[in-house]
């Protein structure tokens, strides 16, 4: 068994049990696999959409299980596969060990896998917009 994969099984829950009587199953401890949460292979290839539904998904999800900021970037990593390890791996090789948190680990994702190719998804989107027959930039010119 992946010593990793044992780890992100065995997280669990903040959220305070009843006090009295015995604990109800839906309040022991919960994995986040259970909860939906979905390994990250993602490349710089990759859609970045998908990524960012991967990443807003994982958050949801962790606020749910009333994790902690640790916690959440200990799951978080421990979901990281292939590339997105790799990269993982290699960027907290050079950054400060006390610089590194889960806001860090948000933004450095969507540096990584969103921001770049989603802008440019999105301006390829915007320059095949067409309204009627013309494209914006027939629009443009006709214009100026």
């Amino acid at each position: 068994m992946d010593p990793e994969r044992a780890v992100v099984d065995d997280v669990e829950s903040n959220a305070p049990a009843p006090a009295q009587g015995t604990v109800p199953e839906e309040s022991r401890p919960v994995t986040i696999q259970k909860q939906g949460a979905q390994e990250f292979r993602a490349n710089t290839e990759d859609d970045a959409e998908r990524v960012e539904f991967w990443l807003e998904n994982s958050i949801r999800m962790f606020k749910e299980l009333s994790c902690t900021p640790d916690e959440c970037l200990k799951c978080a990593i421990l979901l990281l596969r292939d590339d997105a390890h790799h990269w993982w791996k290699t960027l907290i090789s050079v950054v400060p060990r006390e610089a590194v948190s889960w806001d860090f680990f948000q933004e450095e994702v969507w540096n990584k896998y969103i921001s770049e190719r989603f802008i440019d998804q999105k301006r390829k989107e915007f320059l095949e917009l067409k309204q009627g027959h013309m494209l914006v930039t027939e629009y443009e010119r006709e214009f100026v």
